[in-house]
């Protein structure tokens, strides 16, 4: 029996099949890759022809792994990891540190990407990188140093601290509001279309059950599929959100939103944002530079919400 290691795929193959094991999306993979989705599926049947294997299980538009493809995903993600490692050290020689820090779509626009000039003032020497997704931060399949996760803690083995506490209040454009007007009590929404979102789905009913129990019924007229979607769509004038402060803050400071009746419920159980590393990664400086880069924004944006009474 020969010893010697088989032949290996194409590495557009391996890339393809990498980049789909990751994000679990044909579409996802194939905009990380600049490639177009017929592209990564002719990958990914190079690579089963090569292996005669069938890797993945297609049905209708959705994708996922077989048994195979699931323990060679598992090899494959691991290796790239390395390589990503291996990248970054060579690209540390050259420039300077890189710090990889994952963020939600919406903490990156409304929180990280309008104060990202200040980091790179304070921090010459850093290369920041963030990557905004709305999936849970995976350290490892990601090759992520840190991550602003939306939730509660505790998050596994990670070290954690809170960035900020979250209180909803009701927020819509104000265009919509002027037609609805006047709006003087909680009740008073229930003329407006709500606006929920699929990460929150109960919020709603808990904040009628908080200000007005004999509508707690009250079922939202719309859905967003996420946190930003909602509030992209009350900045459309489709709805009202009750949205996160103080996150919400810079979009009621610019007009863009306006708090009604200042009705902020500080009672609610709302999942907060916390800043999360790697344990061993404690005490190294560029994540000492990220963790008090985002405790002078939460600072800011906690300075612009007590302007609104929320």
């Amino acid at each position: 029996m020969s010893n010697a290691p088989s032949a290996l795929p194409p590495l557009a193959s391996l890339r393809a099949f990498e980049a789909l094991a990751r994000s679990g999306s044909v579409k996802l993979a194939s905009e990380s890759l600049n490639l177009t989705p017929s592209a990564i599926t002719h990958q990914i049947r190079t690579l089963e022809a090569h292996f005669g294997i069938q890797l993945v299980r297609r049905s209708g538009r959705s994708i996922e792994l077989t048994e195979d493809g699931a323990i060679y995903a598992s090899a494959v993600l691991s290796a790239f990891n390395e390589l990503f490692r291996a990248s970054d050290l060579l690209e540390d020689r050259k420039r300077g540190p890189i710090v990889r820090v994952s963020v939600t779509p919406t903490f990156a626009m409304l929180a990280a990407l309008p104060h990202l000039e200040r980091f790179r003032i304070d921090n010459p020497g850093l290369d920041l990188r963030l990557e905004a997704k709305n999936t849970l931060a995976d350290f490892e399949r990601d090759n992520i140093d840190a991550a602003v996760q939306f939730g509660e803690p505790p998050f596994g083995s990670l070290t954690y601290h809170r960035l900020l506490r979250s209180r909803a209040a009701p927020c819509a454009d104000p265009k919509l509001l002027d037609r609805f007007a006047p709006i003087q009590h909680p009740e008073d929404l229930t003329k407006l279309p709500l606006i929920k979102f699929a990460t929150a789905p109960d919020l709603w009913q808990r904040w009628f059950e908080e200000y007005e129990p004999q509508v707690a019924t009250k079922e939202p007229d719309l859905v967003g599929d996420s946190l930003l979607t909602a509030i992209q769509m009350a900045r459309s004038s489709m709805g009202v959100v009750l949205a996160p402060f103080p996150l919400i803050a810079p979009l009621v400071s610019s007009g863009a939103l306006t708090v009604i009746a200042r009705w902020g419920s500080k009672n609610m159980a709302l999942r907060d944002f916390y800043f999360t590393h790697r344990k061993v990664d404690g005490s190294s400086e560029k994540i000492k530079a990220v963790h008090k880069w985002l405790k002078a924004v939460a600072k800011a944006l906690e300075t612009d919400a007590r302007k609104f009474g929320v």
